[in-house]
């Protein structure tokens, strides 16, 4: 069984008796080593002595007056997001619940690249075990903005921010039709193909067929199914159809 999914960090955590995703502190300095909360060379005393600290010590209380003498506005709006992200994570005995609480707790106020980070190595635990590239594509649309466009009476999705961008010359139909940048490779995933998904599932880099009656929409079923089952421990079957019936 290949695995996929690596940038989620799924190999830092922990796992609790249940099954669900325990936060540790190798997870959370991934966090706290993103550019974003790395010192520059001209940072004030106050922020790198913040970050040394909790690199050191991952789950160190931080008050308020340490992010208020931190010179930079971004710097200081960006540690309040990470040591809120901290928060939830901590509050919580998995991330599942972690994850729970957050969707019903009302009002989002965290960033979505958060929401999405936590949706998608939840994911990656809901999925452990698949065998099925395209169940694991499908899946994408979970925490990965997509692109959807018909192309020859085919509805084709596509990681919006693999595609972002204009492309002057394209290189092919499909990349000519995302609007792809040259240098990027975009394929659509076919039975063809499926086998490279494995050493490609954290490039994004394979488009989906959506089309009714077609593999993606029933590959997106079982996704669905396997997160509710995850989640909530509720058994559901979810049948894609093209067409109501005895509506």
């Amino acid at each position: 069984m290949s695995d996929f999914w690596i940038s989620c960090g799924h190999h830092l955590l922990d796992r609790g008796a249940g099954g669900g995703l325990v936060v540790t502190d190798e997870f959370l300095k991934a966090y706290f080593v993103r550019p974003e909360l790395t010192p520059p060379a001209d940072a004030c005393v106050a922020e790198r002595a913040l970050h040394a600290a909790v690199l050191t010590e991952p789950r160190r209380p931080v008050d308020d007056g340490e992010i208020a003498a931190i010179a930079d506005p971004d710097a200081r709006e960006n540690w309040r997001f990470v040591l809120a992200f901290r928060g939830l994570l901590l509050a919580h005995p998995t991330l599942e619940a972690a994850y729970l609480a957050l969707m019903r707790g009302g009002a989002i106020s965290l960033p979505p690249l958060f929401v999405n980070q936590l949706a998608h190595v939840v994911l990656r635990n809901a999925l452990d075990g698949c065998d099925d590239p395209f169940v694991l594509r499908a899946a994408e649309l979970f925490f990965r903005p997509q692109r959807i466009t018909l192309h020859e009476q085919s509805l084709l999705a596509a990681d919006e921010e693999k595609i972002a961008g204009a492309n002057p010359a394209p290189l092919s139909p499909l990349v000519s039709m995302l609007g792809v940048p040259t240098e990027a490779q975009i394929d659509v995933l076919t039975d063809d193909n499926a086998d490279s998904y494995w050493q490609r599932s954290d490039m994004f880099d394979m488009a989906l067929d959506l089309t009714g009656g077609r593999h993606g929409l029933a590959a997106l079923a079982q996704a669905m199914a396997r997160w509710i089952s995850h989640l909530l421990a509720v058994e559901v079957s979810i049948e894609p159809v093209t067409e109501l019936r005895d509506a």
